[in-house]
């Protein structure tokens, strides 16, 4: 992954709160929680940032080792703000955890579609 293949392109229009959706098979389940959980390393590089609502970790049940990680911000740009902001420690938590998983797919941006 690059910072800028995480970023949301510009021209998808969101409202309200997006979910970045990623499913993980990952190497060793109990590390991967720590580091991807909702009090993990990711969310913990997170939390400080302006828009940031927090991040859920799902396990499957059928298929041992696999995860869902949603990461909820207020907004596109705050999220691409974000990471644009600290890209380069952005790339170097990539490459430092990357370890923990066999596979990363990004199933896409996901918007809230019920009125607040």
């Amino acid at each position: 992954m690059t910072a800028s293949s995480a970023l949301i392109p510009r021209e998808v229009s969101l409202r309200g709160v997006i979910a970045l959706v990623f499913s993980y098979e990952a190497r060793v389940p109990e590390e991967f929680e720590r580091v991807y959980g909702p009090n993990g390393e990711w969310a913990e590089f997170f939390r400080p940032g302006k828009g940031y609502i927090g991040t859920e970790l799902l396990r499957d049940v059928e298929v041992p080792g696999r995860y869902l990680v949603i990461d909820r911000w207020e907004s596109a740009e705050t999220y691409n703000t974000f990471v644009a902001e600290h890209r380069d420690e952005y790339m170097r938590r990539v490459d430092d955890t990357a370890h923990n998983y066999e596979q990363e797919l990004r199933f896409g941006t996901f918007e809230n579609v019920w009125d607040e």
